[in-house]
């Protein structure tokens, strides 16, 4: 099946051919601004791979988000840009139970007013990372590629449609991360170990201020149209005056996992499951997302939402709700 991008190429070597008997050779290669404007991924990525000589069409999801290969994503003066991390989008919000009086049992945490919160608002998340450092050439412990990142991601809560309270920001959580990548080398099934520090606050003060650090460890597998990332953290402890939200794992849990398919290379459903792990007091929260092209300057793809379950932010780490979401997604600039 001849693409758009070899159906110029041909037209080119057609029309040289015509100079008959000049020794000229087909050589012309697309612009990055008319491989950057095709539309399908499959496509971009073939057009790139004429520009660069290397093979990024070949390169599955989780190889080519964490570099495995060592290929990267260097602009023209060799300097890593940033990289979607965490999905990107922004989404009208409905929650079946806001939680208008926020809770913990740290002293001074805990809210005597209700708030004047509405069910609807626009719930947006902003998410990138960068290579920092790395070796193409490792090996250590069977591990083939090392690389390490700093990452960042913004989730927000913007009451947007309550002007009666000035439309104010319900939770903002800020996340900076550092992120060590280990590629198995493996073409299929295993694939990387990141080992990660995250630091997680919302910014607000007392009653409202929330804030935990961690260090986890994930895992990443990979089949065709399906990849999964788990992962299991271990809470850094504070003292007791300085810890905002005591109690956070029993409620935000001690593992979660991400799947992903995108059975068509078009739409694609993603499925994370958090957990405590505590059969006794079982805790946790199910977030299902999917997402299909609209192709609003090749960019944004249509997402819906639905979440259930502890933790959907820090402020309501402890709170259970439902709540559903529809707008755009962005998986790539």
């Amino acid at each position: 099946m001849i693409d758009r991008a070899d159906t110029r190429l041909l037209l080119v070597c057609l029309s040289t051919l015509l100079l008959a008997f000049t020794g000229t050779t087909c050589s012309a290669k697309p612009s990055l601004k008319e491989c950057a404007a095709l539309e399908q991924e499959n496509d971009r990525l073939r057009c790139f791979d004429r520009i660069t000589g290397k093979h990024y069409a070949q390169r599955s999801f989780l190889t080519r988000a964490w570099d495995l290969d060592g290929n990267g994503n260097p602009d023209n003066e060799g300097i890593r840009r940033l990289e979607p991390y965490r999905r990107n989008y922004a989404l009208i919000h409905y929650i079946a139970g806001v939680n208008i009086q926020p809770s913990s049992p740290a002293p001074l945490h805990s809210t005597s007013t209700p708030y004047d919160y509405q069910q609807n608002e626009l719930k947006f998340q902003f998410s990138s990372k960068s290579e920092i450092g790395g070796y193409r050439d490792f090996d250590f412990l069977g591990f083939k590629n090392f690389r390490l990142w700093a990452a960042y991601t913004q989730q927000s809560y913007w009451q947007l449609f309550n002007s009666t309270a000035s439309s104010p920001f319900r939770e903002t959580n800020y996340e900076p991360e550092l992120i060590g990548t280990f590629g198995s080398g493996n073409s299929r099934g295993w694939k990387l170990i990141n080992l990660g520090l995250s630091h997680q606050s919302n910014g607000k003060q007392n009653p409202d201020s929330r804030s935990w650090n961690r260090l986890y460890l994930q895992g990443g597998w990979e089949w065709d149209e399906v990849y999964v990332l788990a992962r299991g953290w271990w809470r850094i402890p504070e003292s007791a005056a300085y810890d905002d939200n005591p109690d956070l794992t029993q409620f935000i849990g001690v593992a979660d996992m991400e799947t992903h398919w995108s059975p068509d290379s078009e739409d694609e459903v993603i499925l994370l499951l958090r957990s405590n792990l505590n059969l006794g007091k079982p805790r946790g929260y199910l977030e299902i997302n999917w997402s299909t092209p609209v192709h609003v300057a090749h960019l944004s793809r249509l997402s819906l939402q639905f979440s259930s379950g502890y933790g959907s932010n820090l402020l309501d780490y402890n709170y259970n709700q439902t709540a559903f979401g529809v707008g755009l997604s962005f998986r790539e600039w």
